[in-house]
């Protein structure tokens, strides 16, 4: 069983979809990259196509987008709604609603753990800790699992915000104190990893890696980088992380062979995955991100610097992954969200302005600019057969065609 399990994994075989689907949190294979290029940045009165908008109520989760379905959450009157549109057009193709507290402090509240599809199925994850398996193409409950009880205590304040990440046969989810894996048939728990001390969270996504040959669990918890076995939830190795807040929202990031991981009170740092894994590459203050995850592209690093550790002024940057020096930065940005296709990012700033940007190792360019929503926006696009997904805090989600 174990072995076939872990045939799987190393696989990483995550779920069957169309290549140009943004099926979960960060893409189609969790790392911020959507492999379409045919997508324009030169738009007819310099603001891109608008396809429709829709209004799913308050939160930060992003929209999944597969089989002809976007799908995302959000609260209103102390209930979550899982929505299901027309990826096409904006329409509601149904809906599902379950008892969630919006907890509302020091930010707006809502959902922050973005669904994760698989086929037929949708995992969400609710801020309390309430995991639903649901029929993707209905919102049928298949099972439910409650967090909470697994892990043994409630979440903190700002509660579950990582995203569901299905392989092999299971779903893991970073609970915020520990990571829990479930059976994805069952909804039924396989195990929860060693709990951080009690009031002290993380809200980041897993990541799954296979970089040498034999499959780790990546959990970027309050203290440390963990190494887990996905099979088991054994602790592989530990690498001590953070300092400040120890406020943990960016997602580990593989890279040429380690992971690198950031925060805005501890800058970032390359962790080996080699045989001497959970060591130390290099770490400096160069590239701290907060609402954002970096992403990495043909060995360097891109993303926006929350300007916390050195306490300058936020700019988006680019390192060498191999030894972390900068390169080049940009100035004129915040708390904001990105993702890369080909040799473009599609940012999307704290004020709802979407910004391209060339990207490569000799320089930054700034392409296109345009006001494609007002408010907050913490919440990453969704680049799908064409189309950009964007959502602000209020729930308005705007579809831009980029075709």
């Amino acid at each position: 069983m174990r072995q076939s399990l872990i045939a799987a994994l190393a696989a990483l075989s995550f779920v069957a979809v169309s290549a140009a689907d943004w099926p979960r949190h960060r893409g189609p294979t969790h790392d911020g990259i959507s492999t379409e290029t045919n997508w324009v940045h030169q738009w007819t009165g310099n603001r891109p196509r608008e396809a429709w908008r829709a209004s799913v109520n308050t939160g930060f989760a992003a929209v999944a987008v597969a089989g002809g379905r976007a799908f995302t959450v959000g609260n209103t009157n102390e209930t979550d709604t899982v929505h299901a549109l027309d990826a096409d057009t904006g329409k509601p193709l149904w809906t599902f609603s379950h008892p969630e507290p919006s907890n509302p402090k020091m930010y707006e509240g809502g959902p922050n753990s973005t669904p994760t599809v698989d086929g037929d199925r949708l995992f969400v994850a609710s801020r309390s800790g309430r995991l639903f398996s649901l029929e993707s193409a209905t919102g049928k409950v298949q099972w439910s699992n409650d967090l909470a009880a697994v892990v043994g205590e409630k979440n903190g304040d700002w509660g579950l915000a990582g995203s569901p990440l299905r392989s092999g046969d299971a779903v893991y989810v970073n609970y915020g104190s520990a990571m829990v894996a479930l059976e994805a048939a069952t909804g039924r728990t396989l195990w929860q990893s060693a709990k951080e001390p009690k009031g002290k969270y993380s809200f980041t996504s897993p990541v799954l890696s296979a970089v040498v040959g034999t499959p780790v669990l990546l959990a970027h918890m309050h203290k440390a980088l963990f190494g887990l076995d996905p099979v088991d939830g054994r602790v592989r190795w530990r690498h001590e992380f953070g300092r400040g807040y120890e406020t943990h929202c960016s997602d580990p990031v593989l890279v040429a062979g380690g992971v690198f991981i950031s925060s805005g009170d501890d800058g970032g740092e390359l962790v080996s995955l080699g045989s001497d894994a959970g060591s130390r590459v290099w770490k400096n203050g160069d590239l701290g991100t907060f609402t954002g995850t970096a992403v990495a592209l043909n060995g360097y690093l891109y993303g926006v610097d929350s300007g916390g550790y050195k306490k300058g002024q936020q700019e988006l940057r680019c390192l060498n992954a191999r030894d972390g020096r900068q390169l080049w930065s940009l100035s004129g940005f915040s708390q904001d969200s990105w993702i890369a296709a080909g040799d473009r990012l599609l940012v999307l700033t704290e004020l709802g302005e979407l910004v391209v940007v060339r990207i490569g190792p000799e320089r930054g360019e700034i392409l296109a600019r345009a006001q494609v929503l007002s408010g907050k926006c913490w919440t990453e696009p969704s680049l799908a057969n064409g189309r950009l997904y964007c959502r602000n805090a209020r729930g308005q989600i705007v579809c831009l065609d980029l075709r």
